[in-house]
């Protein structure tokens, strides 16, 4: 309300401002151009010192004009007045010095006179406009006329008047309209606290109920998506803490189970104490990897795991990676066939994109039966590279399909433990493909096989431009061959 007071009066203000500036401006330039006008037609009678014709001219253009004349010589002294009252006095007012010290042509200016003298009524405001009277460009005198401003006076009161009014009037009206969309836009407002209070005291299964179409209801759809956005994530945080405590749990209870075994004996076999350290070993080695990958999985959400950038060309990692997967396949029985259509250079962190590859094609061997084949392709496709790892493995079932990225997820849970799985590694590979901007797809079919697409933004080659350098210094000028010619 205070600001609302307070621009409501400065509009006021300034509405009335610009109104008196302009009707002030518009009577001061009427009035000079009347003195102008007269101080032409005096100008002989001025020259001639013709008194009683100027007096006449004087009194007949002060009665039309409702005005007060007068005419000083060039020292400011009155020389001729309408009312004969001022005769020989010299006046001393800023608007006749402006002209008898040939400062300017013309000048006026305003007054609340006291006195008798320049004035029709005592107190009044009254206006001063002077003009210089010149013969060839020579000052011999001033015309001054003093006319009364109690019409606008008057007139700006009135306006002022009406402004007020009116304004009043509009203030009064956006008082009400604002209070009506103010208790319309403050309810939904107070229904979204409500909602809001509730899912801070209950969580995030409270819901708004926006209605139509403008911002509160656009918030209330944003709160909802929000809040659903928050219990997934909390329900997958506790889903991450429950599996991630019974994948911890399993590989420590087999581990005391053995340990247990070993201690009971009270004559412990050399040969069964041997194939339990080495079980015990087994699940030591899984239990280091599932802590790693869980680091692994916090760093991506903790968004701190950073990537060392830089081109790569891929089909040398490629064909690197699959070098240091080789012996794998070769115990498992699996063919490695690997093809590249094309150089290809990416933006990327090395360890990271190497890793992708590798935890694709050790799943490819991994679920393919002995004698089967894992091809590797690399290819460009609309602007992207694209690493393909194809199997001819057991497939996944079309079901499973969409959840093979969640974490902890797995086809086969015994196969995926007998093979040493944490349920991580896809969903590892998807995060490190986007963190690189690419992405991952995946087409299966139970009993022939899966395929794995990785797309990866292409690009420059960097050592394209050093080999055009270098050809171009290897290539003479031909400068220089004409003048061996020559």
């Amino acid at each position: 309300m205070g600001l609302i007071g307070i621009t409501f009066g400065l509009v006021v203000w300034a509405v009335m401002n610009v109104t008196g500036t302009y009707l002030v401006n518009q009577r001061v330039s009427e009035e000079l151009s009347v003195v102008d006008a007269l101080a032409l037609e005096v100008t002989a009678d001025v020259r001639e010192a013709n008194a009683d014709a100027l007096y006449e001219t004087l009194v007949e253009r002060g009665r039309e004009n409702d005005a007060r004349l007068l005419v000083t010589d060039e020292t400011g002294t009155v020389w001729v007045d309408s009312l004969s009252e001022l005769n020989g006095v010299r006046l001393g007012h800023g608007e006749i010095t402006d002209i008898t010290s040939q400062q300017m042509d013309r000048s006026y200016g305003f007054h609340r006179v006291q006195s008798e003298a320049f004035t029709l009524s005592n107190g009044e405001w009254i206006g001063y406009y002077t003009c210089a009277v010149t013969d060839n460009g020579r000052l011999i005198g001033t015309v001054m006329m003093v006319s009364s401003l109690q019409d606008l006076t008057r007139s700006l009161d009135e306006i002022q008047n009406n402004i007020i009014l009116f304004f009043v009037a509009v203030l009064i009206v956006v008082l009400a309209v604002g209070l009506y969309f103010s208790s319309v836009i403050t309810r939904p407002i107070n229904d979204l606290n409500t909602v809001m209070q509730q899912t801070a005291r209950t969580g995030f299964t409270v819901r708004a109920n926006p209605r139509g179409n403008d911002e509160i209801a656009q918030l209330g759809r944003t709160f909802n998506m929000m809040s659903e956005k928050l219990q997934n994530m909390d329900q997958m945080r506790s889903d991450f803490i429950s599996n991630a405590s019974h994948e911890l749990k399993t590989p420590l209870s087999a581990m005391k189970i053995l340990i247990e075994s070993i201690l009971h004996q009270e004559t412990p076999d050399p040969a069964m104490t041997r194939e339990f350290l080495g079980d015990i070993n087994q699940e030591i080695d899984r239990l280091s990897a599932i802590v790693g990958d869980l680091l692994t999985i916090v760093r991506f959400d903790s968004r701190s795991e950073k990537l060392q950038m830089e081109p790569i060309a891929l089909d040398e990692l490629l064909f690197d990676t699959l070098s240091r997967l080789s012996p794998v396949a070769n115990r498992a029985g699996i063919a490695l066939e690997p093809s590249c259509d094309e150089l290809c250079f990416v933006n990327g962190d090395p360890i990271k994109l190497q890793q992708v590859i590798y935890n694709l094609c050790d799943n490819a061997v991994k679920y393919t039966p002995r004698g089967g084949t894992v091809w590797v392709r690399l290819y460009t496709e609309a602007g992207r590279a694209v690493i393909e790892v194809k199997d001819n493995g057991i497939g996944i079932p079309k079901e499973s399909i969409p959840h093979i990225f969640e974490r902890f997820y797995r086809v086969d849970k015994a196969r995926s433990r007998s093979t040493g799985g944490t349920g991580l590694g896809l969903s590892i590979v998807q995060s490190m493909v986007h963190l690189h901007g690419g992405d991952i797809e995946v087409e299966s079919e139970e009993g022939v096989g899966t395929t794995f697409r990785v797309y990866l933004p292409l690009v420059k080659d960097p050592y394209a431009d050093f080999v055009d350098e270098e050809e171009e210094e290897a290539q003479p000028a031909d400068g220089g061959k004409d003048e061996e010619d020559s």
